[in-house]
């Protein structure tokens, strides 16, 4: 009977998954062996099936926030975690109301529902998520030590980098395991539209990792490195990778000459001070931007 009802959930059969709930006999929190031991409601959560869960919220007998048992690397996945990772965000907004549910339980690896959000990109559950003050939003994972804004800027997931930035409580400057800050990462990988919003931010930046190299030493160093020239994939990538770090080269050298004015402009470039020169058109005036006015049309 848990079988079926496991089926039921998955396929998003409700009327099946009423009649079976019905049963005071049946274990709600059954897992599944042959499906990485997911229980109904985290395969609910995992396909969107949003009625389905939302009955067995209504049942007093399901645990939720039990964690699958994957035998092969004990991951430990919540159903708010996987909703959070799959992008389903009515699901995560019926899970957040629900004050039984653990919003920050992480899996074994210490990943957070905020961190899978993240890395997968879905900006709309990540405003969802920090704008609820239970979340931390800080929270590293337990393998190298990455934050959620340290894995949103790694994967180049622009939109969410330009959203978490703008709010103070996000540490833009903590390390990895191995000393590498979000910036000097960007900088590796020739990451330039990164590079630009958090150049543009206005917020202290940590420039160098723990051996004392600088994001800028880095940049230079890998806008000359050459890839493996026998697989033509990772020759593009490579040639991509040499072009945003020579242009970010060129933009930390600029930045070091005139932070102020190389700010000031990334900002007009990125929109972030539209609304505030239509008050003071004379700014443009008084800022000398005969070289980085070459900027905006060069990076």
């Amino acid at each position: 009977m848990e079988g079926q009802l496991f089926q039921a959930c998955k396929d998003g059969n409700a009327e099946r998954v009423k009649e079976l709930l019905q049963s005071s006999e049946i274990d709600i929190n059954w897992q599944e062996p042959e499906h990485y031991y997911f229980t109904p409601l985290l395969i609910a959560c995992c396909c969107g099936h949003i009625e389905i869960v939302k009955l067995l919220l209504n049942d007093q007998r399901v645990d939720v926030n039990k964690e699958d048992v994957n035998k092969e690397d004990e991951y430990g996945i919540t159903p708010f975690s996987i909703a959070c990772q799959n992008g389903r965000i009515e699901i995560v907004k019926l899970l957040l109301n629900d004050k039984r549910v653990d919003i920050n339980q992480a899996t074994n690896g210490r990943i957070t529902p905020f961190y899978l959000a993240c890395s997968r990109g879905h900006i709309e559950i990540v405003k969802l998520l920090i704008n609820n003050k239970r979340i931390d939003i800080n929270q590293p994972e337990g393998y190298g030590g990455e934050t959620p804004f340290y894995v949103a800027c790694d994967n180049g997931h622009i939109e969410i980098v330009k959203y978490l930035v703008n709010d103070s409580r996000i540490d833009i400057n903590k390390e990895e395991n191995e000393g590498w800050t979000p910036f000097y990462n960007a900088c590796y990988y020739g990451e330039i539209e990164i590079v630009k919003y958090l150049l543009a931010s206005g917020r202290e930046l940590i420039v160098t990792n723990t051996e004392g190299e600088t994001a800028l030493d880095i940049a230079r160093e890998r806008a000359t490195e050459e890839g493996d020239e026998d697989d033509i994939h990772s020759k593009e990538a490579e040639e991509e990778r040499k072009e945003g770090c020579q242009k970010i080269v060129q933009l930390l050298e600029l930045f070091e000459k005139k932070p102020i004015e190389t700010r000031f402009q990334l900002r007009i470039q990125l929109g972030f001070t539209s609304k505030f020169l239509s008050f003071f058109p004379i700014l443009n005036e008084i800022l000398n931007f005969k070289a980085l006015v070459l900027l905006v049309y060069t990076l």
